[in-house]
């Protein structure tokens, strides 16, 4: 099928657009040739809209205290 639908072309095809979401595509409507909505099915949207995990940035932090540097060899290409 097309990346995009029109509004007027989405609505005379809804069930079959809301299969190709269920199909994990994503559909793009636009209205007068530009993007404006995206239809994707119920798992996409709840896997994006989940709280995402914090990062723990304690366990992150390096130890550079014996980190060596050299500002001409980082800048060679």
């Amino acid at each position: 099928m097309n990346d995009a639908y029109s509004i007027a072309e989405a609505k005379n095809n809804l069930s079959g657009l809301v299969h190709e979401a269920e199909q994990g595509h994503a559909v793009r409507l636009t209205r007068r040739g530009k993007p404006v909505a995206v239809l994707i099915s119920t798992e996409q949207y709840e896997r994006l809209s989940k709280p995402r995990k914090k990062i723990e940035w304690g366990a992150a932090v390096i130890d550079t205290k014996n980190f060596k540097f050299d500002r001409d060899e980082a800048n060679e290409r």
